[in-house]
């Protein structure tokens, strides 16, 4: 009876710990426990009180710190570890929290050269498509001089043919003019020739 007595007490002192524990978890910790990740983020900006917890500092800094969740943010993620090594210099999560450091530090430096990389690369592409209308727009003026020099090169040469065809008209002509002067002076014989 005395065994049996001990164990319901200290059965309800347990189920009160977890009551007492239960009602002191805050809606952060509720919405951590169900990955509600979008909603603990908002509870934390929500609620500053929060801030001032070692505990919700270090799930805080995870929260922002983890990739693949919708809440990744390295900035945010790096300013809660911080915030807990000076508000909490002995805490029990100081190397875990020191460690994502130096990995939000080297992801930040990283993701800082890749966006200036970015930025660079961009400027380059924006350049090389100036230079390609620019070479568009000098190819088609070349193009439609081509094709004005073209037409006019026909026009040219249609004319010279014309003019080939006169000027052989015209030697036809002087050869026939030629052959009747000749015949001509043959029938009727040189009359002396002037003396100067």
């Amino acid at each position: 009876m005395k065994l049996s007595l001990a164990l319901v007490t200290a059965s309800g002192v347990v189920v009160s710990m977890l009551a007492v524990a239960c009602v002191h978890a805050s809606q952060f910790d509720r919405y951590l426990e169900d990955e509600q990740w979008s909603q603990a983020a908002r509870e934390f900006a929500r609620d500053p009180s929060l801030r001032l917890k070692e505990h919700e500092l270090y799930r805080a800094g995870l929260l922002y710190g983890t990739p693949g969740r919708p809440t990744y943010n390295p900035d945010s993620a790096r300013m809660m570890f911080s915030s807990l090594l000076n508000r909490f210099p002995e805490t029990s999560h100081q190397e875990e929290a020191e460690a994502r450091l130096g990995f939000l530090d080297q992801l930040i430096i990283a993701q800082h050269t890749a966006e200036s990389r970015i930025q660079r690369l961009e400027a380059r592409i924006d350049s090389l498509g100036r230079e390609v209308r620019l070479a568009r727009a000098r190819a088609d003026s070349a193009g439609a001089q081509s094709d004005s020099l073209r037409g006019a090169i026909r026009g040219l040469e249609t004319e010279r043919r014309e003019r080939d065809k006169q000027l052989e008209q015209l030697r036809s002509e002087l050869q026939q003019l030629k052959e009747i002067d000749l015949k001509d002076m043959k029938s009727h014989p040189a009359t002396r020739p002037i003396k100067p």
